[in-house]
């Protein structure tokens, strides 16, 4: 990697799953609005409904729990910047695993019900997910080192 563009390449990885998520949304309301879809799952909606909000809060609460913990592990480190930025990236990317598998289940649920309930709950997730982005002050208080220190990874 460039020197210099470790936080850039977090950035594009957070964005890009981020699009995919928004992009995955719109195909299926747009499938289902129109009418191309039928929901063929209406008997499943109400365990749907349970099973997805069950999974966003464990999602949400649980990776939130995991990064903490994890930003606990790497502050106690004996290591460079560098390699404490590598685990850094390591646990940003299964937190945001955490956010982004409920928001996909619940869009999934929608294209399998039609419930709109389920978008909302995504779109919910997606911004959650959209807060997490990664910025240099964020990083380098997370990671207790300094922003000049973070501009050489």
């Amino acid at each position: 990697m460039n020197k210099g563009k470790g936080l850039h390449a977090l950035n594009i990885m957070h964005k890009a799953l981020l699009m995919g998520q928004i992009i995955f949304a719109a195909v299926c309301v747009y499938l289902v609005y129109s009418g191309m879809v039928k929901s063929f799952s209406i008997n499943l909606d109400k365990p749907l409904q349970v099973a997805a909000l069950l999974l966003a809060a464990a999602g949400v609460f649980g990776g939130n729990a995991f990064l903490k913990k994890k930003l606990l592990q790497i502050r106690d480190l004996q290591a460079n910047a560098k390699q404490r930025f590598e685990a850094y990236r390591a646990a940003c990317l299964l937190h945001w695993a955490f956010i982004e598998a409920p928001a996909i289940f619940s869009i999934i649920c929608f294209f399998l019900t039609g419930n709109y309930a389920f978008i909302a709950l995504a779109f919910l997730l997606i911004m959650i997910f959209a807060i997490q982005a990664p910025a240099k002050n964020k990083v380098a208080q997370q990671l207790q080192v300094d922003e000049a220190e973070l501009e050489e990874l």
